[in-house]
């Protein structure tokens, strides 16, 4: 037992606590403190009070208290009250609670709960209230569950007095490093019919809907079975082609739950979407072979009478991957695969494909000189079920195919310093590719839904001569004693094919047997600039058919704080050409900048474009937002307070919706 008096000072974990006078029960680790002030270093709150008492290893209480997160004596915001229980890693709650901006009392709470964890807690989550015109008052209070170490959920009653009750489920689940999934179900049994006779309705989409039972559920899951078996789930499903549009990029909408791809790497279909995948996959991969069976099913939201999506139902896939046959020079490799392909309305039926491969390999020159040659050949057969009033049919194809290449690849060292580069090495790999594909018999009809197809080529003859040239630019880095780690900062690759059916099919003017020379850049010197481009070259016409560029650059700045450019650049000739650019920059005082625009530049229109203004202090922050994007123009407001998370509130203009909101 300690009793203290005079500039009193108690640490603990990082966790201080000052005060005039007070006691302490070492052993108990309670007691308590007059004039107190305590700060929670995990948190980085700082709590003050005529009496702090500490109750327990992580629990206290303060009479007439002040919170905050804010350094400095008068603090930009805080939160004061009669009366303040706090446990760590737990919530703070508040009595006669009073929202202060500096010293002025902006918001009254008779009661009030605030986080102070850092690790996962059952428990509420910060409740959302707003209003819109087209969902009327809306409310939220989300409820996080922590089932177990391995599995959590969280729920989202959502309230709308046009339309109903809501209901929210985002389930997830963790086993291992390789095992685990995300899957969140949403279903609402919706009040407000729609009107195929307004204009706004009819801009979501030109099709019905129904009011029952509006839902969607979607995942992604990636699970170890026994014996080597990875299972690879992707579920996706909606009640009509209007849900997600009306409901997915709202305050309370879809995109502020979790996203399933985020884990998994496998993203969702795009909101509007003609069709939503689902599918299984089931794999094993050996040492020299891999088997995968696949089922998946791609849902038309529209309902159509005659739906004639075809749905791959049940699939089974096996390569084995390229082997030696005892003292044969060559190399052996096959691939197979099963389809059953299954549709509402028109033709299904089963499909085999066979396709084994030989390849011979020669290395020359301390391996800097390869040769290759191989021999592929495929077989397609289908059992086509075209319904009752025209029967079943037969179907192949098979083809033949040859390919040599040979290569050479030449390197230089550079010694020198280029920052963290203590050694260059450009690396020159020109190659020479002859490929010849024939099919058995072209005049046969082409299979349907079918691997080996001819359609893109003249009287199904492919005979290709293929020049290329690969640079690489490589770095040996150092950064002060630090052990030495290898990095690629460059890649430039021209590549050019000559066509010979082209080039012997006619000697007149219009022969073009020189395909669009293709050339492709990637710079990537550090891990603050990423350069990606790629340009064809019609030799013909003097014009380039396709071009793409991509940019992303970070520049470092005092305090942590990085400014990040963004510049994506697609052309397409009597295609498409879009500019989309982004900028977020830190500016004086703590304030920062940021725009995006995305434009059309064939038609001279922007698709959308937004400015934004902030300002980042210590403890609080503000963002002001404006948007537009076609007929739509939206106002966004966010207060950022740290500890508390985020307020925000906007309003939104446009032809189609207009409402105010506010979190």
């Amino acid at each position: 037992m300690v009793s203290v008096r005079g500039n009193v000072r108690l640490e603990a974990g990082g966790d201080v606590l000052r005060g005039d006078s007070g006691w302490f029960d070492l052993n108990r680790q309670v007691g308590r403190i007059e004039g107190g002030r305590l700060f929670l270093a995990r948190n980085h709150y700082y709590v003050r009070g005529d009496l702090v008492e500490k109750t327990g290893p992580d629990t206290y209480r303060v009479r007439n208290c002040v919170v905050t997160t804010c350094d400095g004596p008068v603090p930009a915001w805080s939160i004061s009250g009669s009366e303040v229980e706090v446990t760590l890693e737990g919530y703070g709650h508040v009595t006669h609670a009073a929202f202060r901006v500096r010293d002025w009392p902006v918001l009254y709470f008779p009661y009030m709960v605030f986080p102070a964890k850092t690790k996962r807690q059952t428990g509420f989550l910060p409740p959302r209230a707003g209003y819109s015109t087209r969902n009327g008052v809306e409310g939220e209070l989300p409820f996080f569950w922590a089932v177990c170490d391995q599995v959590d959920a969280t729920f989202y009653p959502h309230y709308m007095s046009r339309r109903g009750y809501e209901q929210g489920v985002e389930l997830r689940y963790r086993q291992g490093e390789e095992s685990g999934g995300v899957f969140l179900f949403d279903l609402l049994q919706d009040r407000k019919d729609k009107d195929m006779t307004d204009e706004d309705d009819l801009a979501i989409s030109p099709y019905k809907r129904t009011n029952r039972t509006r839902y969607w559920f979607r995942g992604r899951a990636d699970q170890e079975f026994p014996l080597g078996v990875t299972g690879h789930l992707d579920a996706d499903l909606v009640s009509d082609q209007d849900y997600l549009r009306e409901l997915g990029k709202d305050l309370f909408g879809f995109d502020s739950h979790a996203d399933p791809a985020s884990r998994s790497g496998r993203s969702l279909e795009e909101e509007s979407s003609p069709t939503r995948r689902s599918a299984l996959r089931l794999d094993r991969d050996g040492e020299d072979y891999s088997l995968q069976g696949l089922a998946s099913f791609h849902q038309r939201p529209e309902r159509p009478r005659e739906d004639m999506t075809a749905q791959p139902l049940g699939g089974v896939y096996f390569s084995l991957l390229p082997r030696k046959w005892g003292k044969w020079p060559g190399f052996f490799r096959a691939e197979t695969d099963y389809d059953y392909v299954w549709r509402e309305a028109g033709s299904k039926g089963h499909r085999t494909w066979v396709a084994p491969e030989v390849t011979f390999p020669f290395w020359f020159l301390d391996d800097r000189l390869v040769a290759e040659t191989s021999l592929l050949y495929e077989y397609n057969r289908q059992w086509v079920d075209e319904g009752r009033d025209f029967g079943n049919e037969q179907r192949s194809r098979r083809a033949y195919e040859g390919r040599a290449n040979l290569s050479f690849q030449a390197e230089r060292l550079f010694d020198g310093r280029w920052g963290d580069a203590e050694r260059l090495r450009h690396k020159v790999t020109p190659s020479l590719r002859y490929r010849y594909r024939v099919h058995h018999a072209p005049e046969e009809a082409s299979p349907w839904f079918e691997r080996v197809d001819a359609s893109s080529v003249v009287n199904g003859i492919v005979n290709e001569l293929t020049f290329s040239l690969e640079n690489a630019l490589d770095a040996r880095l150092r950064r002060q004693e630090k052990a030495a780690r290898y990095a690629r900062w460059c890649t430039f690759d021209l590549s050019q094919t000559y066509d010979l059916v082209e080039a012997q099919r006619n000697r007149g003017p219009d022969r073009r047997p020189f395909k669009p020379l293709a050339a492709s850049l990637n710079v990537f010197p550090d891990d603050d600039l990423d350069l990606r481009g790629s340009i064809t070259w019609n030799h013909y016409d003097k014009i380039i058919e396709t071009s793409q560029l991509s940019m992303v650059l970070s520049v470092p700045r005092s305090g942590g704080r990085t400014d990040h450019y963004e510049l994506d650049y697609l052309y397409a000739v009597e295609d498409e050409k879009t500019l989309s650019f982004s900028a977020d920059i830190f500016l004086l005082w703590g304030f920062s900048a940021g725009m995006a625009l995305s434009r059309d530049l064939r038609l001279g229109k922007d698709i959308s474009r937004s400015l934004r203004l902030g300002y980042n202090s210590q403890c609080w922050g503000i963002d002001l937002v404006v948007e537009k994007q076609y007929r739509e123009t939206r106002f966004l407001v966010v207060f950022d307070l740290l500890g508390l998370g985020e307020f925000k509130g906007g309003r939104k203009k446009s032809s189609l919706v207009r409402y105010w909101r506010r979190d």
